[in-house]
C-alpha cells in the first residue's frame, strides 16, 4: 500500500512530540552526562568543565564509599524484588479465585502503587518514628521495647525494604494476575479430570504459563529498585552513617552536596553500565534456559 504525502506528513506530526521528548529529555541529558564523566567540574570553583579523560573512572575503582553503595543497592534489589515477587504471586493466586468482593479487593491492593515515592517515604517515616510512631506504640502494648527503625544501622535498611515491599508488591501482583487470567481454563479442567493435585497444577500449568511475564516483571522492578532514591533520601538521608546510602543517594550527594559534577557523571555511567551488563547476562541465561 502506497502512503500519500499527506499521510506521511500526518505521521511525522503525530510522532514529533514523542521524538522531541526522547531527544530533549533522554538522549541529550545522557550524552551530556557522558561528557561530564570525562571532565573535572566543581561548581564551587570558577571556570567550566576541564577535560581529564578516563581519570574519573580510574578514581572510581578505588572509591570504597561508591563501591559500598553499589553493594547496598544490589543487596536491596535482590531482597526487595524477591519478597515482592513471592508476595505478589501469592496474592494473585488468592485473588484469582472466585471470592466475594474480588474487584474491590483488587482495587484496594493496587492503591499503594499509585502513591508517589516521596509521599510513601514521608508516610513510613512517620510510622517508623522511634518515640511517637504507631509501630513502636503497638509494640509497647505487647511489652516489646521500642525499635530504632530508622536510627539503628541494622534496622534502617530493613525499614527501607519494608517500605518498598508495601509500595511495589502491587506491581508484581498486577502482572502475575494478568498472566494468570490469560491461562485457558480448559487446562485446569483437563488436569483436574486426570486427577492432578493443586500443587501439580501449580508447578506444571500455572508457573510455566506465567514464567515469561514474571521474568519481565522481575527485570522491570529490579531496574527501578537498583536506582532507588526517594525513600531512603526522605526517610534517612542515606543514614544512619551510610547504612541506607544507595548508589543514587551517593551520586546525589557527590553532585549536589559536594558539587563534584564530573565525578558524579562518571558514577552515573558506571551504575548504568552495571545494570546493562547484568541484564544482558540475565537475558542470555533466560534465552538458553
Amino acid at each position: 500500500m502506497t502512503i500519500s504525502r499527506q499521510q506521511k506528513l500526518f505521521l511525522a506530526l503525530f510522532l514529533f512530540p514523542g521524538m522531541l521528548y526522547l531527544v530533549l529529555l533522554r538522549i541529550v541529558p545522557a550524552l551530556f552526562t557522558f561528557y561530564l564523566s570525562l571532565t573535572s567540574w566543581n561548581l564551587t570553583k570558577r571556570g567550566g568543565p576541564t577535560f581529564v579523560g578516563l581519570q574519573n573512572y580510574i578514581d572510581i575503582l578505588s572509591d570504597q564509599p561508591f563501591l559500598d553503595s553499589i553493594w547496598r543497592s544490589l543487596l536491596f534489589t535482590v531482597v526487595a524484588t524477591t519478597i515482592e515477587l513471592v508476595l505478589g504471586f501469592l496474592i494473585a493466586m488468592f485473588v484469582y479465585r472466585d471470592i466475594m468482593g474480588r474487584n474491590v479487593l483488587r482495587a484496594a491492593l493496587l492503591t499503594p502503587m499509585i502513591i508517589t515515592p516521596s509521599i510513601v517515604g514521608v508516610m513510613w517515616s512517620i510510622l517508623f518514628q522511634s518515640e511517637v510512631g504507631p509501630l513502636n506504640w503497638f509494640l509497647s502494648l505487647v511489652g516489646i521495647a521500642p525499635i530504632g527503625w530508622l536510627t539503628s544501622p541494622n534496622m534502617a535498611m530493613v525499614s527501607i525494604i519494608i517500605t518498598d515491599v508495601w509500595h511495589w508488591t502491587p506491581f508484581m501482583f498486577l502482572l502475575c494476575l494478568s498472566a494468570m487470567q490469560m491461562i485457558p481454563v480448559d487446562l485446569y479442567e483437563s488436569a483436574e479430570v486426570d486427577g492432578a493435585s493443586s500443587s501439580q497444577m501449580l508447578f506444571h500449568i500455572t508457573l510455566p504459563m506465567v514464567r515469561d511475564t514474571v521474568v519481565v516483571a522481575v527485570i522491570l522492578r529490579s531496574m527501578e529498585a537498583f536506582e532507588l532514591f526517594a525513600e531512603p533520601f526522605v526517610m534517612t538521608g542515606g543514614g544512619p552513617g551510610t547504612a541506607t546510602e544507595t548508589v543514587s543517594v551517593h551520586i546525589y550527594k557527590s553532585a549536589f552536596m559536594f558539587f563534584q559534577m564530573g565525578y558524579a557523571g562518571a558514577m552515573v555511567v558506571v551504575s548504568i553500565t552495571i545494570l546493562v551488563a547484568a541484564y544482558s547476562l540475565y537475558w542470555r541465561f533466560i534465552k538458553f534456559d
